[in-house]
């Protein structure tokens, strides 16, 4: 472990590392951290000294099967964006993070080539943030969940082509699977499929419905959202990015989406794709609102999906989605764990995420640890909350009582999920936000409850006592205090600081990704002022792909209330693919737009006729609807809807930005 410095060398270090400019911000080029204060690191020594170091299994997970690492080629290109970490080990542990963290990153790192599962199952891992895996079939490949974007997926199947064999001399995909609708999980799909595909490509029911759902509906705000969660302008540095938990990152490229042939609509069926047999289970609501699982008896090894992998996941995602399931989790393990480990079906598991476990022992081990994971989680913060804890107060209660026998095992960690904000989770899963104080009942707004404080107190007395936090340590004492104070005054460039300080160090601090990435993302703003534009997931081909009845929700979610209600918007209108016989019945009233779909097409005021490829082109922006479209009744109502619709911004505020920036 490093030295630790002086708090003379702290200050110094401090004042170069940030540049700022006359206006008091920092400057957006060559970014970098402040160095941990004297608390973080005694925080983090003394973390350190009660993990189970001596657990050096996932690291031999990691490395068995090993066929290639990537070396120079391009599916490296992420793992080499973390080249820093080549210098250094698990054991070189820096006080801007926490040491258990730091470990699963390097955990991580290590993964970067192709390996054998089993002979007939492989993966390439450390591409992306998910796992490419491979099964051999009769004439050629099947690939299951071709990675986040086509550069990454071509670049990686690329790469397995130059270690696998040839079968009937070539390296032909002959099936592709989509685990689930995380976008890391068919982002990839163009980079594998071209027109010479002609395989089947298999879902989980309800795919491409939760697809647009979780990415349409709530899309800007999740894509903004995202930026904290992952810390997306954040260097690849000990005082920035170490880690994304399921893996190092994200890759460069597009998402794209070639749509599956078939969702498979029972709770599960056997099929064959080019003569392998393939057992595809439906477990929705656990990780995913639509996800399956695959056995592959040939093989004799199951593909768990992402209900598995080295950490504890999310019950709930700060980029925002629906909150999971905990329970169902915990009973879809338990099956999985009686039905083919402890019966003795397979000798392996592999997932999404994360290396594989072998051994009947060894797998039974692991999927009880991690049900009983998400099962204390589930069942002590809602024995918590029958005793009266409230949502706020729950994450800090279960911090209290996590036990021994999961905090001593490596894969049960927070690094994605947390105990506390899991916790909070569960409870609002049942109870809801709300936590019965009647001060609650109707909040004030966020920035006049700020000003209530400090007009109560004064800004100076709020500063003074926020210093006094940070100087003894106490950062989210200090970050109360402060960010009530730059909420009410966001030009306040002192407060603004003092809480970046804060922020920081708790970042230093959390062993969950999404804390650390959210500390230091929010201190990356409060100094430079900057908000860089964030990802869409709502890419052309997720468009394409959006059932039009979701299409149409999306736009009511658009409409601005109060300019509908001036105009006295009021009409019906009903949207005709001819080429799907599908059709649309839609109604703008009350400041409201509403839709259903039907079998028949029924009197209007306005009637769209427009194939969903050409409604597809028009969204883009590549056609005028008029153009590719028939529209017969009150053509005047397509204006006056489009007069009333916003256009969302991805720049909105998270922590208070200063006047100037705006």
């Amino acid at each position: 472990m490093s030295a630790k410095p002086s708090v003379v060398a702290l200050s110094l270090c401090a004042a170069l590392s940030l540049p700022a400019l006359a206006d008091g911000m920092v400057g957006i080029e060559n970014y970098q951290g402040k160095p941990a204060s004297e608390h973080t690191i005694a925080a983090n020594a003394a973390l350190a000294k009660k993990l189970p170091w001596k657990d050096t299994t996932a690291f031999e997970r990691t490395q068995r099967g090993l066929i290639a690492e990537f070396g120079t080629h391009a599916a490296g290109e992420l793992k080499a964006k973390f080249d820093y970490m080549d210098a250094m080990s698990v054991k070189d542990l820096p006080p801007t993070v926490n040491p258990s963290l730091w470990r699963q990153g390097m955990l991580n790192y290590a993964a970067g080539g192709l390996y054998e599962v089993t002979d007939g199952v492989y993966q390439v891992r450390g591409a992306d943030l998910s796992n490419m895996t491979i099964y051999r079939s009769d004439n050629g490949y099947v690939i299951h969940d071709p990675l986040l974007s086509d550069k990454a997926a071509a670049a990686a199947w690329d790469f397995a082509k130059q270690h696998l064999p040839k079968i009937n001399g070539e390296h032909r995909i002959t099936g592709v699977i989509y685990s689930h609708m995380h976008i890391d999980h068919f982002g990839g799909s163009r980079g594998i499929i071209d027109e010479s595909f002609s395989g089947p490509i298999l879902a989980p029911d309800g795919f491409l419905k939760e697809l647009a759902d979780e990415n349409m509906i709530g899309g800007n705000a999740m894509g903004r959202r995202a930026q904290y969660q992952y810390g997306t302008t954040l260097p690849n540095s000990t005082e920035g990015i170490v880690d994304n938990a399921l893996g190092l990152g994200t890759s460069d490229g597009m998402v794209t989406l070639v749509a599956p042939t078939e969702e498979i609509g029972e709770r599960e069926r056997w099929v064959t794709i080019d003569g392998l047999e393939i057992l595809l289970i439906n477990m929705p609501g656990a990780e995913a609102p639509a996800e399956m699982v695959a056995y592959l008896p040939k093989y004799r090894s199951l593909n768990t999906a992402e209900l598995t992998y080295d950490g504890q996941h999310n019950i709930y995602t700060f980029r925002g989605a629906k909150v999971r399931d905990a329970l169902v989790w915990t009973k879809y393990l338990t099956e999985l764990k009686l039905r083919f480990v402890d019966s003795g079906k397979v000798d392996n598991i592999h997932a999404a995420h994360s290396a594989p476990v072998w051994g009947k022992e060894a797998v039974s081990d692991y999927l009880t640890l991690q049900r009983d994971n998400y099962g204390f989680v589930h069942n002590q913060s809602m024995r918590l909350a029958n005793h009266g804890v409230t949502i706020h107060d729950v994450g800090r209660a279960i911090e209290k009582i996590v036990p021994e026998s999961q905090f001593n095992t490596w894969h049960t960690n927070g690094y994605h999920g947390s105990y506390s904000h899991n916790a909070r989770a569960v409870v609002n899963l049942y109870l809801g936000y709300h936590d019965m104080n009647p001060v609650n009942v109707n909040p004030l707004a966020t920035q006049d409850k700020s000003c209530t404080y400090v007009e109560a107190a004064g800004a100076d007395t709020l500063m003074a006592a926020g210093k006094r936090h940070f100087e003894a340590g106490e950062y989210q004492q200090a970050s109360q205090l402060l960010n009530d104070v730059v909420t009410c005054d966001p030009d306040n460039a002192k407060a603004r600081n003092l809480l970046a300080d804060s922020y920081e160090q708790q970042g230093y601090q959390s062993e969950t990704m999404a804390w650390r990435n959210s500390y230091l993302q929010g201190a990356y703003e409060l100094r430079t002022g900057h908000v860089a534009e964030s990802l869409k997931a709502a890419s052309p081909d997720v468009i394409a792909n959006t059932p039009t009845g979701l299409l149409l929700d999306y736009l009511a979610v658009r409409l601005n209330g109060p300019k509908a209600e001036a105009a006295n918007l009021d009409f019906s209108f009903q949207l005709i693919h001819p080429d799907l016989n599908e059709v649309y019945y839609g109604e703008v009233s009350n400041a409201n737009m509403a839709n259903i779909q039907l079998a028949e097409p029924v009197e209007a005021d306005l009637t769209l006729s427009v194939s969903k490829q050409d409604l597809t082109r028009v969204l883009l922006g590549q056609v005028a609807l008029a153009e590719v479209s028939k529209i017969e009744g009150e053509a005047k109502y397509l204006e006056q809807l489009k007069g009333v619709l916003d256009t969302f911004e991805s720049d909105f505020d998270i922590v208070p930005m200063p006047t100037q920036s705006r």
